[in-house]
C-alpha cells in the first residue's frame, strides 16, 4: 500500500494522550470488520481493530516497543468476553485505520524516511508513539521533524537555504508544515525542542495573519494558536525586534573603520572615509527593509542581521536592485563578520526566553 493514498486528512479519531483516556469500543454487530490486505500474518497472534479495518500482527514485537499494548493485549487474553478476530483476541483502539497502519509499520521497520516526509503521516505518527509510549519509534520522528524545527542555528540556515528559490525569493510553505500545526503537535506529544524555532517563524507573520490562523488545505479546517501562545509570539516579536533595532545602533550607526583598515592610508578623505560610507549605506539599506520586502523577508531580523553583511559580500549581478555602490574593505568586512555572527548566536540562543518557553 502507498502511503500516500492512506487517509491522513483528519485527527479527529486520535485522542490527545495528556487529556482523553482510552475507551475499548467494541463494533457493532451490523459492522463487519475488514481485513488490512498488507499487515495481516499468518501467525499473529493479536489484532487490531481501528474503524472497520482489523490487522493481525505480532505481540511479541508490540510488547517490545510498547508495555502499554503490551499491558493491553494481556488483558485482553485474559478476558474471556473481549472481542475476538480470527480467532485471536482483538484490541478495539480509537483511531483512523491510516494512523495505525503507518505506526504498525514503524515498529515492524519497514518504513522510510521518505515515507513519513509529508506532515500529516508525521504528525500522526509522533501522536501514536507518544500515546503508547513507543520510545524508538518516537525518538526517532522526533528527529525527523527537528531537521526541520531545529534548536540549531547552522541547521536552520540549511532549512531557510532550502525554502529559497533561485531567484532568492523565500517560500517556506511550499515545502513545511505551517508552525501554527507545528505548535499544536509539540504541545500535544510533549516536544519543548520544536517550539523555539516554530514560534520565531510565527512571528515573522503579520499580526492580522496569526489572528486569522490558518487554514488547512486538505481538509478546510482553520486552526488557531492558542489565546496564550498568541500573545507569546506577539512579546517575542517585540523582543526580536528591539534586538534587531539595538544592533543597528549599537554595531552599524556611525560605524568606524578596523583598526587594520586598507583605507587608512589614503590621502583623499573620500576613500580614507569609504568604508563608513559602505556601512552607513547598510544601515539605510537595513532600516528602509528592501531586500526584505523584495524576497519575502520582511519581519526577519535573524535574516536582516546576516542580510547587512551579505550586501557587502555577495557578488555583484547585472540588474539586482541591492548591488553594493560601495564596499567595505576586507580587513573591515572581516571584522564585521565577527560581530554579525556572534550577534546571530546570541538572536537564537535567547528564542526560547523571548517567546517564554521552558528551555528543552
Amino acid at each position: 500500500m502507498n502511503l500516500y493514498e492512506v487517509d491522513f486528512s483528519s485527527n479527529a479519531h486520535t485522542p490527545n494522550p495528556c487529556t482523553d483516556a482510552f475507551a475499548n469500543h467494541k463494533s457493532t454487530e451490523f459492522e463487519v470488520p475488514i481485513r488490512h490486505p498488507e499487515l495481516c500474518f499468518v501467525d499473529g497472534s493479536v489484532a487490531i481493530l481501528c474503524g472497520r479495518q482489523y490487522f493481525l500482527v505480532h505481540l511479541s514485537l508490540l510488547s517490545l516497543h510498547s508495555t502499554i499494548l503490551k499491558r493491553m493485549v494481556e488483558a485482553a487474553f485474559k478476558d474471556d468476553t473481549s472481542q475476538r478476530i480470527e480467532g485471536r483476541p482483538a484490541l478495539v483502539l480509537p483511531h483512523m485505520p491510516g494512523e495505525m497502519y503507518i505506526f504498525l509499520k514503524a515498529i515492524y521497520g519497514l518504513i522510510k524516511q521518505t515515507d513519513v516526509t509529508p506532515f500529516p503521516i508525521a504528525s500522526a505518527l509522533l501522536r501514536l508513539a507518544t500515546i503508547y509510549e513507543a520510545a524508538t519509534v518516537r525518538s526517532e520522528i522526533i528527529g525527523l521533524f527537528q531537521a526541520t524545527w531545529t534548536m540549531s542555528l547552522p541547521q536552520w540556515e540549511i532549512r531557510e537555504k532550502n525554502a529559497t528559490d533561485t531567484d532568492g525569493v523565500y517560500s517556506p510553505r511550499d515545502s513545511m508544515a505551517h508552525p501554527i500545526a507545528v505548535v499544536d503537535l509539540a504541545r500535544q506529544t510533549n516536544v519543548p525542542e520544536l517550539l523555539p524555532s516554530a514560534f520565531y517563524d510565527l512571528s515573522r507573520y503579520l499580526p492580522s495573519q496569526l489572528s486569522a490562523g490558518y487554514t488547512d488545505q486538505d481538509t478546510g479546517v482553520v486552526h488557531y494558536l492558542s489565546q496564550e501562545d498568541l500573545f507569546r509570539v506577539f512579546r517575542g516579536k517585540e523582543q526580536a525586534a528591539r534586538y534587531f533595532s539595538t544592533f543597528i545602533v549599537k554595531e552599524l550607526e556611525g560605524r568606524v573603520a578596523s583598526e587594520w583598515c586598507h583605507n587608512r592610508a589614503e590621502l583623499q578623505p573620500a576613500r580614507k572615509r569609504r568604508c563608513q560610507v559602505a556601512y552607513e549605506a547598510v544601515t539605510y539599506a537595513l532600516i528602509r527593509d528592501v531586500n526584505g520586502l523584495v524576497l519575502n523577508r520582511n519581519s526577519d531580523p535573524l535574516y536582516a542581521i546576516s542580510d547587512s553583511l551579505l550586501m557587502q559580500t555577495r557578488d555583484d549581478l547585472p540588474g539586482l536592485d541591492n548591488r553594493a555602490t560601495v564596499r567595505a574593505c576586507e580587513a573591515c568586512r572581516l571584522e564585521y563578520a565577527a560581530v554579525v555572527e556572534a550577534a546571530r548566536e546570541e538572536f537564537w540562543r535567547r528564542l526560547p526566553e523571548w517567546f517564554e518557553l521552558e528551555s528543552p
